[in-house]
């Protein structure tokens, strides 16, 4: 039996492809915190695909697992950004197109964001 045989979808939520903004800023490291009291400096990239749990992004730069990010994002349909925290689970470099993909996973979302999201899906 080959790999793409015995491939068995793991995700909890259904994922659709979606290029949105994204700013990220990570916290977990205790000199970030510290930065983040001082400066608002954030990054900013754009995502491969978005889930109610989880988004990926298309970044430069990667990231390490188990770092906390906190997220702002821009949805077209939602007048506000949705603000958030979320955890890294993955990055890997992607040749084809020299940047970096990382699955990050949100840790909290509230209601009405879950509602924002939930409607670019369908």
């Amino acid at each position: 039996m080959t790999d793409a045989q015995i491939y068995v979808e793991k995700r909890k939520f259904k994922r659709v492809d979606k290029r949105i903004t994204v700013k990220y800023k990570v916290v977990s490291m205790p000199a970030e915190v510290e930065k983040i009291k001082t400066a608002a400096v954030k990054n900013q990239t754009e995502t491969a695909n978005i889930s109610v749990g989880g988004i990926q992004l298309i970044d430069d730069t990667p990231l390490s697992p188990e770092q906390i990010v906190r997220l702002e994002i821009k949805l077209d349909t939602h007048p506000n950004p949705i603000v958030t925290f979320a955890e890294v689970k993955w990055s890997a470099k992607d040749d084809n197109i020299k940047r970096y993909r990382t699955g990050i996973e949100f840790l909290v979302l509230k209601e009405e964001d879950k509602a924002a999201i939930e409607e670019i899906i369908k």
